[in-house]
C-alpha cells in the first residue's frame, strides 16, 4: 500500500476517520495491512485517534464533529453545549454528548469524550451546526437536569445564566421528561 493510494482512497470514503475494517474493504489484496498501518503511523502519514480508529495527518482535527460521527447517533449536550451558550461558565476539559446507545467514555485524539445514554423519546432538540450535531440550549439544560435527577451528574444551578433560555421552548421540551425533571425546574422558577 502506497501513501498516495491510501490518502486518495481514505479521502474518497468521505469520513474524517477510518478503521482497520474500512482499510480491509479498500485494500482487499493487501496481506500485511497491520504492518502497513504501523509504518504509516511511524511515518506520521496517519495518526491514531481512538482504539482501532485512525485519521489522515491533518492540521486541525475537528474533535466535536468526529465525536458525533464515531459513536452514532449522538449530539453534543450537557455541560459542553451549555458552555457554548454561556449558560455555565465552567471550563470544559472534555466533551459531553448524548446518545441512545450505551453510555461510555473514550479518549479521542487526547480529549475525553463522555457519552451519556438517553431514552429514544428524549433524543430530539438538536441541530446540525457546521457538520456537528449540537443540542439547543434548552435541550442541553433539560438533558443535564435529567442526569442530575438520576444522580449521574452534579452541578450548582444557582451559578447558571438561565435567562438565555427560551421559556416557550423549555415548556414544550419539558413535557417529554419525567416528573422529577419538571419538579426540579419548577423549583428553579422556570415553569
Amino acid at each position: 500500500m502506497k501513501r498516495q493510494e491510501l490518502t486518495q482512497k481514505v479521502e474518497a470514503l468521505g469520513k474524517n476517520f477510518f478503521s482497520m475494517k474500512d482499510l480491509k474493504k479498500l485494500f482487499p489484496e493487501e496481506s500485511y495491512l497491520r504492518i502497513s498501518v504501523k509504518r504509516m503511523l511511524d511515518a506520521g502519514v496517519i495518526f491514531k485517534i481512538a482504539h482501532g480508529f485512525y485519521a489522515l495527518k491533518q492540521e486541525k482535527l475537528d474533535v466535536e464533529k468526529l465525536a458525533t460521527q464515531l459513536y452514532y447517533p449522538s449530539y453534543i449536550s450537557f455541560e459542553s453545549a451549555l458552555s457554548k451558550y454561556d449558560v455555565i461558565n465552567q471550563g470544559m476539559y472534555g466533551l459531553s454528548l448524548a446518545t441512545t446507545r450505551h453510555s461510555k467514555k473514550i479518549a479521542l485524539a487526547g480529549i475525553d469524550c463522555e457519552y451519556s445514554q438517553l431514552r429514544p423519546a428524549l433524543f430530539f432538540g438538536f441541530d446540525l451546526v457546521n457538520d456537528t450535531y449540537l443540542a439547543q440550549a434548552e435541550k442541553a439544560f433539560l438533558d443535564l437536569i435529567y442526569l442530575m435527577c438520576l444522580g449521574k451528574r452534579k452541578g450548582n444551578t444557582s451559578e447558571w445564566e438561565l435567562d438565555v433560555l427560551n421559556q416557550k421552548k423549555l415548556v414544550e421540551y419539558v413535557a417529554f421528561y419525567p416528573d422529577a425533571v419538571k419538579k426540579q425546574i419548577a423549583t428553579m422558577g422556570l415553569l
